[in-house]
């Protein structure tokens, strides 16, 4: 049986809205439980959204091509563009007066691509670069980082109707078949890419393209053959029980996702889609009148909920806690249906295009020029507030500026070329692949390798050289994992065939205690002597702020060394203090010499550790990175403490 006729409305899919939305709510609050997170596989809530609109875009579209022979482009993009950009556009304007009254300028700076890269409908690839960057701000202070969903979806329905008009819609048969073997390519390509390349993969519209394929699979068959098989009222609530259960015990970092481990909720997505109908008990709760309309404001809800908890923790000293949350929920649920009632629903069906048109194009345009003022000058990069730039003093407040400065020493190394984070944390640069840096014929060479924490010991003690007569250093960025074509790099670099000694230190995470042993046998096969460096002291804030900042936001002081230290002391990370004592014992294992980083920042004796010099200034950026400052302090402890005096003696 075919049915030709128009789509109807049907208010269980808003009350599945619903149960996809609060998830995605709950996920980001990040709500302590039990040792991890309050529904730690919310964000699937957004995989359920893409099935949805893959099935509700697929029916609008059959239906048309049924009534009029075509599909007409035109009517498409214009429908999308009432229904997306809206409420888009004026959440990033909303976003944009929070932005500059909150923001540091490379915060600001940040934020002002992420609104171009929004309205462009390419965040996804713009924060897949962003969040790459080593030492990037949290995921959680970026207040358009969720519009990457956004993107997907519009790419996908950029080539989706070209599909819909190519393939035979004549025969649903064929157009059934043809969607499902390209839903199965999809989801086959997603765990392949996932497992290879997951940061990738989870914002590639390649690897989600299955999950609107599948809305649309479903689509077709409902159109084609509306009657419900008999499932009675077993699935519906079976598939809200297997929705629960993934939403409960799926953990992100633990599975690879998008892929095999999201088919159950894609599934049930597709069965509360297809088997729920009037008079079954999961309808009728699907219907009630607050799911439905929760439901409809679930667009506004996603686009308003994610900056509002980005700038709540942005000015949070603390750890947010049940206040914050209720606070931010409440605005997030306020603006939603503001937005709603006054934007959403005017756009999409009570405005003339023309008044649509002349006011979208309006308000993006002052977005875009806002946006490019931002990057092309220091106009609306404001000052620090007066009393606030009085704490800090001399000390720089902008820790992503402070991060930029630490790679400056290895820029004033390679003349020719730009060392950055993004360019050398992971990896060598240029001139650490290609170019000798030893120049004594005499001297005692050691090459420091490792990820940005390696650039930290090297500034440390290429900063306090003076001081280590007869020794020279040399850096080679290393990824943690040591991947086969940077080892073949290292073996191949001149700094590594003239080093004496090679000085392993990175912050070690993941698999190093698998990794390390096979690594150094091979710079011992050729012939290195191996030196393995301890974690720094890392340290653990009340809130988002590192520590000396939030110092001094908390209390409006300026930190003494004293004071600050001591309270530094008693901050550490437990988890980097255990880390060390196993690197300790591997070193024994191995036979290694080990250093011990964290003594330069720490005195356990005293009970300090030093986050700020006896000059007052701020030795690290973040929570585990040293300043210029920082590492010329550090350095200098280590030569108080004859650090390297092992070195000259045979190894």
């Amino acid at each position: 049986m075919s049915h030709r006729g128009p789509v109807a409305y049907r208010p269980e899919i808003d009350g599945l809205r619903t149960l996809a939305v609060l998830p995605v709510l709950i996920y980001h609050l990040k709500v302590p439980f039990f040792g991890g997170y309050l529904l730690p596989g919310g964000f699937l809530g957004v995989d359920v959204f893409f099935v949805i609109s893959g099935f509700l875009i697929t029916q609008i579209l059959l239906a048309e091509r049924d009534a009029t022979g075509r599909i007409s482009l035109w009517r498409f993009y214009q429908r999308r563009a009432r229904r997306i950009l809206p409420a888009l556009v004026l959440v990033i304007l909303a976003s944009s007066v929070a932005a500059w009254a909150i923001m540091l300028p490379s915060e600001l700076l940040r934020f002002a691509n992420s609104a171009l890269a929004a309205l462009g409908f390419v965040s996804n690839g713009f924060w897949y670069l962003q969040l790459g960057e080593y030492g990037a701000q949290s995921a959680q202070l970026q207040p358009l980082l969720h519009t990457w969903s956004l993107a997907i979806e519009e790419q996908f329905y950029l080539l989706f109707p070209l599909l819909l008009m190519v393939l035979p819609g004549g025969r649903p048969r064929a157009l059934f078949w043809a969607l499902v073997a390209l839903c199965c390519v999809g989801l086959a390509v997603a765990q392949a890419s996932t497992m290879a390349r997951p940061e990738l993969s989870f914002f590639s519209p390649v690897s989600r393209a299955w999950e609107l394929l599948a809305g649309a699979v479903l689509a077709v068959a409902a159109r084609h053959r509306p009657a419900r098989v008999a499932g009675g009222r077993l699935v519906p609530a079976l598939s809200v029980a297997v929705l629960a259960l993934c939403m409960t015990t799926v953990h992100l970092p633990d599975v690879v996702h998008p892929g095999l481990v999201t088919v159950p909720a894609v599934l049930a997505t597709a069965g509360l889609l297809w088997f729920t109908r009037q008079g079954e008990p999961v309808t009728d709760a699907l219907c009630r009148r607050p799911m439905v309309y929760i439901g409809r404001l679930s667009y506004s809800l996603y686009l308003w909920h994610f900056p509002i908890f980005a700038f709540g923790r942005l000015v949070r000293l603390e750890t947010p806690g049940p206040a914050d949350w209720a606070v931010w929920l409440a605005l997030t649920f306020g603006c939603a249906a503001l937005g709603y009632h006054l934007i959403e629903r005017p756009f999409r069906a009570g405005l003339s295009g023309r008044t649509v048109a002349v006011a979208l194009g309006a308000s993006v345009a002052v977005i875009v020029a806002l946006a490019l003022t931002v990057r092309g000058s220091d106009l609306l990069l404001r000052d620090p507030p007066s009393d606030l730039a009085a704490l800090y003093g001399a000390n720089q407040i902008d820790n992503a500026a402070l991060r930029d400065q630490s790679w400056q020493v290895l820029d004033r190394l390679a003349p020719d070329e730009k060392i950055t984070a993004t360019r050398a944390a992971r990896g060598p640069s240029q001139s650490e692949a290609g170019r000798l840096w030893f120049t004594g014929a005499d001297t005692r060479k050691v090459l420091i390798v490792g990820n940005s924490h390696s650039k930290d010991l090297f500034n440390a003690l290429y900063l306090n050289a003076d001081a280590f007569q007869g020794v020279e250093f040399a850096r080679f960025g290393l990824a943690t994992a040591y991947p086969e074509d940077q080892r073949a790099l290292l073996f191949a670099a001149p700094n590594f065939m003239a080093a004496d000694v090679v000085m392993i230190a990175q912050r070690y995470t993941g698999d190093y205690a698998t990794l390390l042993p096979g690594f150094v046998a091979e710079l011992r096969a050729r012939g290195k002597r191996v030196i393995l460096v301890g974690n720094t002291a890392e340290f653990t804030a009340p809130g988002t702020l590192p520590l000396f900042d939030w110092f001094i936001h908390q209390y409006r002081s300026i930190p003494t060394p004293e004071r600050l230290n001591v309270l530094a002391h008693g901050a550490q990370a437990a988890e980097a203090q255990r880390r060390n004592d196993r690197l300790r014992e591997l070193a024994g294992g191995l036979n290694l010499s080990y250093l011990s980083r964290r003594a330069l920042v720490c005195d356990d004796a005293a009970g300090r550790c030093d986050l700020v010099t006896p000059a007052g200034r701020k030795t690290m950026y973040d929570d585990t990175h040293w300043t210029l400052e920082g590492a010329a302090h550090f350095g200098a402890q280590a030569a108080r403490a004859g650090w390297l005096a092992e070195l000259m003696r045979d190894g």
